[in-house]
């Protein structure tokens, strides 16, 4: 059996986990698994180092989201945002009933992972897996507190201003997330050949990294047909952990007591002009369909989100979430545009459009100063 290395890609500019589409669509946490079983003890301690780079991508999201999200708030005139966001994280205290801080829990990641790497230098199989297991989890309970955090305040806004906001919101948050990972997948800047590789590249390495799939390992479905990548989530594990609830915490949908937030109820672009879409899930339609679609004239990923069933029984509860990415931009239906409330355009690239360049320093507010 062949390894999981770890190499600096050209195409995204950092080091990213090699392997075909099909190796991609296996968890990290799964692949130092099988390293371990066939004593393969340097791969499986840089798979788990680099399982801190795919955590890292989502802790430094919400990093800029949480904070983005307070100040847009505050620049809406909403009266005690820090009241506000005491409330929501009073409701994140971790299981043994520990406030939830996310900078101790990313320094017990980061501790748990060296403790896991010592025994795989030293070839202790059993004690690896089960530090291994703590640390998985350790992220688990990190990443999807910081959801919740980010969830409890997007509800907010809708409390605050109402639905019509959140497209505001999505402006002020989104901008630097987009120019910092894709302004990049414009034509006129690379050819789609290399984009839509790095695109798969971020996508895979992303989702291992929100810990998608029912056991919460970051395992997903990836199918490759003529024209198109599907990737599938059960769930995704931000937006669709929002919707169906944690059962391994035992906890309920996040429009459920105590939480009670809100999920939308009315016609918009951002959830296709259907209600039920988590407010959390429409991030992905407005930062993969509407931003590029208006900046480059066609989207870098296709969305199908579930929706928020409130019975139990209703199989919609659980509805995976699907991407789809097409080899040819060009090639992306019209049903696509007219869902986001946009025509397919006749020709694709920001020149085409006739895209402004993004504010210079769009893509350096990483983390979000508020």
């Amino acid at each position: 059996m062949s390894g999981t290395g770890i190499a600096f890609s050209e195409i995204v500019g950092r080091r990213i986990r090699l392997g075909s589409w099909q190796d991609q669509k296996v968890s990290t946490y799964r692949r130092i698994q099988e390293a371990v079983a066939h004593a393969r003890w340097e791969e499986a301690a840089a798979l788990a180092n680099y399982f801190v780079d795919e955590a890292d991508v989502c802790f430094t999201l919400y990093r800029q989201w949480n904070a983005d999200l307070q100040g847009f708030l505050r620049d809406e005139g909403v009266a005690d945002v820090a009241g506000i966001d005491a409330a929501i994280v009073a409701k994140l205290d971790l299981p043994d009933g520990t406030p939830f801080d996310p900078r101790r829990s990313w320094d017990e990641l980061l501790t748990g992972v060296e403790r896991c790497v010592r025994h795989l230098h030293r070839e202790e199989g059993p004690a690896a897996l089960e530090a291994l297991d703590a640390f998985k989890e350790t992220w688990r309970r990190c990443h999807d507190r910081d959801v919740d955090h980010t969830y409890g305040l997007m509800s907010a806004v809708v409390e605050e201003l109402g639905e019509a906001a959140i497209g505001r919101m999505y402006d002020r948050v989104l901008l630097p997330l987009f120019a910092w990972r894709y302004d990049k997948f414009d034509i006129d800047k690379h050819p789609w050949d290399e984009g839509l590789e790095a695109l798969m590249l971020v996508a895979c390495e992303a989702m291992r990294g929100h810990l998608v799939g029912p056991e919460r390992t970051g395992d997903f479905e990836l199918f490759e047909d003529a024209d198109r990548y599907v990737l599938r989530f059960d769930p995704c594990g931000s937006g669709g952990r929002t919707l169906r609830g944690d059962p391994i915490e035992g906890t309920p949908p996040r429009m459920q007591p105590p939480y009670e937030w809100k999920v939308s109820e009315e016609p918009h672009s951002w959830n296709h002009f259907t209600p039920g879409v988590c407010l959390y899930c429409s991030h992905c339609i407005v930062l993969m369909e509407e931003m590029p679609i208006d900046r480059f004239g066609y989207p870098v990923r296709v969305i199908d989100p579930p929706l928020y069933a409130a019975d139990a029984a209703d199989p919609q509860r659980g509805a995976k979430c699907q991407w789809t990415m097409y080899k040819d931009p060009a090639a992306v239906p019209e049903s696509v545009y007219e869902r986001v409330g946009r025509v397919k355009p006749d020709a694709f690239g920001s020149a085409a459009t006739g895209a402004p360049p993004l504010p210079a320093d769009a893509g350096l507010n990483m983390p979000g100063s508020g």
